[in-house]
């Protein structure tokens, strides 16, 4: 020891003792509120981007620890908001989270802290549709190039890693009974991985620069129909033609229609009017 004090942990430099305290936390609570089954393979060493297809808020903490069981540490990209809020912006730095900030900034900037990462390395996740899908049965939408984009630049493979019953668990509704309820129901939550995929192969590009709008756009495709695919085994079902390639549907509005009797009422109605 020399003395000289620590620099404080940051998006590249997370603490590995904080980190390694939530991971055992969350891995007691997946362990007391969900059933959890995992298969596949992953890397153990290397640059690797592993994409998983977004349910619930739980989402993250089950890639993180499914990540974990192959001695691999997952550094989530999440939106820049998420960074700006004082403490939960602190503790997502402190365990390696990257901020990605899409507004007017140019994509190969934003990315940038990502591809560092990845060029030391080490394992990315991100969510390739950027929301929570709002499909009604639940299957992803359309992805985005971002991962294509980093897949280039940095040769890294793209490993697909679907999930199902995180919406049981945590979901965009009724979250607060389910969180609650969920060491009595125990909800079963299943998790797999597929094949890497090497996007410089499929695609014939080296560099995210040289990419026409067309590859990167296939890029996306090709990622979320491998999602799909690992999906559909971990559901027993067929997916519908456009899971992976639709548009993610708009948000419902919060606002509620006020009842009839409380409804703004036309202030000339009743009235004779005029002809």
């Amino acid at each position: 020891m020399n003395g000289a004090a620590a620099a404080p942990p940051t998006a590249g430099r997370p603490s590995e003792r904080l980190y390694r305290v939530l991971l055992r936390t969350v891995r007691f609570l997946l362990h007391v509120l969900t059933r959890r089954t995992q298969v596949g393979d992953l890397p153990r060493t290397g640059a690797v981007i592993v994409v998983g297809n977004h349910l619930s808020l739980a989402d993250a903490f089950i890639l993180g620890a499914a990540v974990a069981r192959y001695g691999r540490r997952i550094r989530m990209l999440g939106t820049a908001g998420l960074f700006r809020a004082p403490v939960l912006g602190s503790l997502l730095r402190a365990v390696g989270y990257i901020p990605v900030d899409r507004r007017g900034v140019d994509p190969s900037t934003a990315l940038g802290p990502a591809r560092a990462a990845l060029d030391a390395g080490q394992c990315v996740g991100l969510y390739p549709e950027g929301a929570i899908t709002r499909h009604p049965d639940g299957w992803p939408a359309r992805g985005k190039t971002g991962v294509v984009r980093l897949a280039l630049d940095t040769g890294a493979p793209v490993v697909p890693l679907a999930q199902w019953g995180t919406h049981l668990f945590v979901g965009e509704e009724g979250t607060r009974w389910k969180a609650l309820l969920s060491p009595l129901t125990r909800p079963r939550v299943d998790v797999r991985l597929g094949a890497p995929l090497h996007l410089r192969a499929l695609l014939g590009v080296t560099c995210a620069s040289d990419a026409t709008a067309a590859q990167l756009r296939a890029g996306a495709d090709l990622v979320m129909d491998a999602l799909v695919a690992e999906l559909v085994v971990l559901r027993g079902e067929p997916a519908p033609p456009h899971a992976g390639r639709g548009e993610n549907p708009p948000k419902p509005s919060r606002k509620r229609a006020l009842p009839d009797h409380l409804a703004r009422k036309d202030p000339l109605e009743g009235r004779n009017h005029a002809t």
